[in-house]
């Protein structure tokens, strides 16, 4: 499967979801093909569309969606990641339709993560916890990031393509990905993590050559390069949400450990002390980064 066809992505006028798109979502694959879990699958669809359709609010599908996961011992399937299982299914269901969904409803899909951080009960019953043993609840939305799609860097994408065409339309779904990914992580579902802000001092200070512009030969190579029609338009969502926690980690942070001196000199100290952080057509770089 190529990157862009991994995802069906709304039209510009696209305003409703078809409702092959439920059915659809009804078959998706679980893990060993498990009934229980294919019974949970089916639930959180149909609670999903009454939701689309208007027949329930966010509180109340927040409660139907997590009750089974909550309410139920971790299955025992044999794998090493049994307590990930179902909520993999569940963070699967809901990503394809943050990505897929004309962008109109993604306010109120981002509702329903508001009312499912609320929800009080523990997952698995408090048997599924972090590597502390604390019990996961609702409000972390535990292995969120790990199902997301973010796994490949801009030079990798490109090195997939077959050809131009193909790199359009997996740059509009990179773009879109890069979007939601930004205001899910100002509503505290993902982290902003230390590797957003090398992306972001990569993608502003890194001097691009011939070895940016070419295909990756490899994906080393891919995650290196920059591509600015990919790397600007993401880091422009990341201040537009973001802004105070970028400031605060780049200018207050101990930046020096996230730039490899070896190859950006000198921009961590720029960094450091909040100038030159190349920002085009703003000259008060630091205000705007505070989000003044």
């Amino acid at each position: 499967m190529s990157y862009h066809s991994q995802f069906t992505l709304p039209t510009a006028d696209q305003h409703d979801v078809d409702a092959t798109w439920f059915d659809k979502q009804r078959q998706l694959p679980v893990e060993k093909n498990d009934s229980r879990l294919r019974t949970w699958l089916v639930e959180q669809v149909n609670a999903l569309q009454d939701f689309y359709d208007g027949d329930t609010n966010p509180d109340a599908v927040a409660a139907i969606m997590t009750h089974s996961i909550s309410t139920s011992s971790i299955l025992d399937l044999g794998s090493y990641s049994d307590d990930i299982l179902a909520l993999n299914i569940l963070w699967r269901l809901l990503i394809k339709a943050l990505i897929e969904w004309p962008s109109p409803r993604t306010h109120d899909l981002f509702a329903l993560l508001d009312a499912k951080a609320q929800v009080p009960d523990k997952i698995h019953k408090g048997e599924a916890s972090d590597e502390d043993g604390t019990p996961w609840t609702w409000s972390e939305f535990p292995y969120f990031s790990l199902i997301w799609p973010e796994h490949f860097q801009p030079g990798q994408i490109c090195r997939r393509c077959s050809d131009g065409q193909e790199i359009v339309l997996a740059r509009r779904l990179y773009l879109r990905i890069k979007d939601l990914e930004a205001q899910l992580i100002a509503k505290r579902v993902m982290g902003m993590g230390r590797w957003r802000t090398q992306y972001i001092i990569l993608a502003l200070e890194k001097s691009i050559d011939d070895s940016d512009r070419q295909i990756a030969i490899n994906d080393a190579v891919g995650y290196e390069q920059v591509k600015l029609d990919f790397h600007i338009p993401t880091i422009s969502f990341l201040f537009r949400y973001n802004a105070r926690e970028i400031y605060g980690r780049v200018v207050h942070g101990d930046v020096k450990d996230m730039t490899p001196a070896r190859r950006w000199p000198g921009v961590a100290k720029e960094f450091e002390t909040g100038q030159n952080v190349g920002l085009p057509g703003n000259e008060d770089s630091r205000s705007w980064l505070e989000g003044k």
